[in-house]
């Protein structure tokens, strides 16, 4: 089956942790012929070495809107990569922040700040630490009341960290129209958790995650799952 993807909704820039412009994202999605890109630099807790500031945030949507008068040919959507940083199910922007953007897509990372300084010492360990069925349930149950207390567009590699429950997530997912994405970098589904995803009636998304230009509308580790794995191609949003 021939893949041909229209948009990529999750991508990085010199602003947190890539190493490209967000004009170079621009010129190579066009050269891909994608129609849409947003970009998703990390939010404000990401790890040290990443950390982007809210008003870089602001600066990135400023530098957007300059840059679709010069290219529309593509749709160019403001995104942020926000971190889920406690069990409360808390995010690293407030609900007033989640306005001023277009495209907000969720992730749990190694090392983000918490909210309180105990959530920093929790939060990590926790990713230290081996799965077991409690920390899963703890950390569905934070994944979930993220997706009901903010405006969660996509799910970001579900899996690749802390485990969690798959079929929870996905019907609350399919309920919201919060999209589950298979990213570039590695998918981390089993074969039953993707099937619990389709029968909650949630859909997919494909995003590169690039953090190098070549990599924008790439996403190399899709590709090789999708060989392997039978998901019909209607139930993923971005592809034609």
């Amino acid at each position: 089956m021939e893949y041909i993807l229209t948009a990529d909704n999750h991508m990085h820039t010199y602003r947190s942790d890539g190493n490209q412009t967000i004009e170079e994202n621009i010129l190579e999605a066009i050269k891909k012929g994608l129609t849409s890109i947003a970009i998703t630099d990390h939010g404000p807790f990401h790890h040290k070495s990443a950390r982007c500031e809210f008003e870089w945030q602001l600066v990135n949507k400023h530098e957007l809107k300059r840059l679709q008068k010069k290219y529309p040919e593509i749709k160019l959507l403001s995104g942020i990569e926000t971190n889920l940083v406690s069990l409360r199910g808390d995010i690293d922007i407030t609900k007033e922040q989640e306005n001023a953007f277009d495209i907000i897509v969720m992730g749990q990372h190694r090392t983000p700040h918490g909210l309180k300084w105990w959530d920093n010492f929790a939060w990590r360990l926790r990713n230290l630490l081996p799965t077991t069925k409690k920390r899963r349930e703890k950390t569905t149950k934070a994944y979930l009341l993220a997706m009901e207390n903010h405006k969660i567009t996509i799910l970001a590699h579900l899996n690749r960290y802390m485990k969690v429950n798959i079929k929870p997530i996905a019907e609350l997912a399919a309920k919201k129209g919060i999209l589950i994405e298979l990213n570039g970098k590695g998918v981390n589904f089993t074969e039953q958790e993707i099937q619990d995803i389709l029968d909650s009636g949630a859909n997919f998304v494909i995003s590169s995650d690039a953090h190098r230009k070549e990599h924008v509308g790439n996403p190399i580790k899709v590709w090789e799952f999708l060989k392997t794995h039978n998901i019909p191609k209607e139930r993923i949003v971005n592809l034609k």
